[in-house]
């Protein structure tokens, strides 16, 4: 071939990107015999199906001998349009990304067969291989070869990721996916669960507050199709959505949809065990809903159903790493409600369980970053109980350990904006501790890391409503610092910010339990520093807000003990702040509804060193408040029972009676 021929093969390519890089071939091998040429211009074409290609790769999609197969790449490896792959081999080679997507293209349109031919060869060369770089191949070529089948296939192991998988290699699916999903080349359920598949790998980033529109559009489209598990998905993804938007009544009906669903498959077939697990999630999810909604029986019926199925498919397959998983997430569950419910001896035994599977899964696998995130998580959810104790110092052994794998897990993927959330939490979880041993300046430090994540956070997604109420907790634990430095000023400003910001997200759902609990706090914080100024009417006027709330809470579910507490602590503020007043009697009286919650609290759980404090120290302001009223017998009793306590918490911990 001379030089007027290659011209005329450029010509003849007419810009058409798929003719021009098969032209590469004329341009490097002009003397080659024609017959030859074609040749290479097939084996170029079929190196463009996979991402990456070496001679025996090549041999298995031509169908030709390994000999032949050999001298046809080294003949590759010169094109101008292929390039070396070392990520695969010292041999592998990859035809340049423009070039091997217009060839496939081309292929799939003009040689609809062949394309199919070779892509299912290339699946069947790739599914010998249990790497997770060839497992993602062999689902991609089985996607184009075979896409109604490999549509369930895809469900199937991203099912096993989700539970088993790292996160990186789930991240290199949804990216080889999304070049399906674009290329025009997938339709009906391979596109669907295609688009499935990498809608909750970006939930699974952080990004979930973003994919409003793509659940309602795969919803729809599950329906069209008739695929009831896609449509389950799908329901489950936008009650993710719309939880995360704050919109709790939108999110409950989604998931309750979902269970619906996932309820009728697995009565179906009971022995699928697949369609089993998916039930265990539908209840978790529903759960999650009813417990941010304040209904802790109800989120811990679903909790416990959760359990029971997780539980019996781990036992069944002790070697499951994916249902060990789950299970250690159900037991995190049901001790979230223990511990809401006061329950600590109950919640902790929850959380040490799931602590022990999370353990054995993370050291089984120190790689894997999902399991090295649950390891953390759990060691959290055990700092939390001793918190709630007053073990301070073993809960700071719990918060410090977490939070050193958080910042190696962010620093591994700053992308990860759901790890960049963690390591906010970590922090905020180390700087409570901190204060809560007047160690201010620490405490400071770690809290303005928390809130710079924060603020990086809610600005990049402002539809996200749980990072905007993440970043008002910020500014309100920064205002917790600076009040206790004694800047009340600046602590006032900070907790006015939040306010604002909790009032904004408590307006847009009602229904948002914690939504409300967080403006209640809100209203103390700001009255508290009001207090401390002397601003005394201003303060009351603030405690009255945050009581209003609180009792409508504890009214909403007087099994939850946290918020039963809350209405013992907003009567015991309230009290101080009459008190200052000189109005005695009312004072009294909030002391009184206080008490009677805190003695009911303490005798729940007598064991639980914080409610004998809280309970001791509504007995000391109620005798004070009885003795200045020449109340003396009643304010005798009183400091009687104060010191009893004292004296009881002093032999069991002498640091508990300071």
């Amino acid at each position: 071939m001379d030089f007027l021929e290659q011209l005329r093969a450029l010509q003849a390519a007419e810009g058409d990107p798929a003719k021009l890089a098969l032209a590469a071939v004329d341009l490097a091998y002009p003397a080659l015999p024609g017959g030859e040429r074609i040749s290479l211009r097939e084996a170029l074409a079929a190196a463009a199906i996979p991402h990456w290609c070496d001679a025996a790769i090549l041999a298995a999609l031509l169908g030709i001998a390994a000999e032949e197969g050999q001298l046809l790449h080294a003949q590759l490896r010169r094109l101008a349009v292929v390039e070396p792959f070392p990520a695969r081999g010292e041999t592998a080679v990859n035809v340049h990304e423009a070039a091997r997507l217009a060839l496939r293209k081309s292929l799939a349109t003009d040689r609809n067969d062949w394309f199919r031919t070779l892509s299912e060869r290339a699946a069947g060369h790739f599914g010998n291989d249990g790497t997770a770089a060839a497992r993602i191949e062999w689902i991609y070529h089985r996607l184009c070869a075979k896409p109604d089948e490999a549509a369930n296939e895809l469900e199937e192991l991203d099912r096993d990721w989700s539970g088993t998988g790292h996160p990186e290699d789930r991240q290199a699916l949804a990216v080889a996916l999304q070049e399906l999903t674009g290329s025009g080349l997938l339709n009906a359920r391979a596109l669907l669960w295609a688009s499935l598949c990498i809608a909750g790998v970006r939930a699974s980033r952080g990004e979930t507050a973003q994919l409003g529109a793509d659940a309602r559009s795969l919803r729809q489209r599950a329906c069209d199709l008739g695929d009831a598990p896609a449509e389950a998905e799908a329901e489950c993804l936008l009650g993710d959505v719309l939880q995360v938007q704050g919109k709790l009544d939108e999110a409950q009906d989604a998931y309750v949809a979902h269970l619906a669903i996932r309820r009728r498959l697995a009565e179906q077939d009971p022995s699928d065990t697949g369609w089993q697990r998916e039930l265990a999630v539908a209840n978790s999810r529903v759960g999650d809903v009813l417990q941010a909604q304040g209904t802790l029986d109800e989120a811990q019926a679903a909790y416990v159903a959760t359990l029971a199925i997780s539980r019996r498919l781990a036992e069944q397959d002790p070697t499951n790493a994916g249902w060990q998983r789950e299970l250690a997430a159900a037991n995190s569950k049901v001790g979230n409600v223990l511990l809401a419910q006061g329950k600590l001896d109950e919640a902790q035994a929850a959380y040490v369980a799931t602590l022990a599977i999370s353990r054995r899964l993370a050291e089984q696998d120190p790689s894997n970053g999902g399991w090295q995130r649950e390891l953390a998580v759990a060691n959290s959810k055990v700092g939390d109980v001793l918190q709630a104790q007053g073990k301070l110092d073993e809960a700071q052994a719990a918060y410090v350990a977490t939070l050193a794998s958080f910042r190696r897990l962010a620093e591994q993927d700053p992308s990860n904006a759901d790890w960049q959330r963690e390591l906010a939490v970590a922090n905020s979880k180390v700087g409570d501790v901190l204060l809560a041993q007047g160690k201010l300046d620490e405490a400071q430090l770690t809290y303005v890391a928390d809130l710079a994540i924060s603020r990086r956070l809610a600005e990049q997604d402002p539809s996200n409503a749980g990072w905007q109420r993440e970043l008002a907790a910020a500014n309100s634990k920064v205002g917790d610092v600076l009040q206790a430095q004694g800047k009340l000023d600046e602590a006032q400003a900070a907790y006015v910010a939040t306010l604002a910001s909790f009032r904004r997200l408590a307006e847009q759902d009602p229904s948002n339990a914690d939504w409300q609990r967080d403006l209640a706090a809100s209203h103390s914080k700001v009255g508290d520093v009001l207090q401390a100024q002397g601003k005394l009417d201003e303060a009351q006027a603030a405690c009255v807000a945050y009581l209003a709330i609180s009792r409508r809470l504890a009214e909403q579910d007087p099994s939850n003990a946290e918020w039963q507490r809350d209405l013992a602590v907003a009567n015991y503020r309230l009290g101080g702040i009459l008190q200052a007043q000189g109005k005695l009697s009312e004072a009294e009286a909030a002391y009184l509804e206080d008490l009677a919650i805190s003695r009911r609290l303490a005798e729940q759980d007598p064991s639980n060193t914080a409610r004998q404090r809280d309970l001791g120290a509504t007995l000391d302001r109620l005798a004070k408040v009885l003795q200045t009223q020449w109340k003396l017998s009643a304010a005798h009793e009183a400091e009687s029972e104060s010191l009893a306590i004292r004296r009881r918490l002093g032999r069991n911990d002498p640091t508990s009676a300071a």
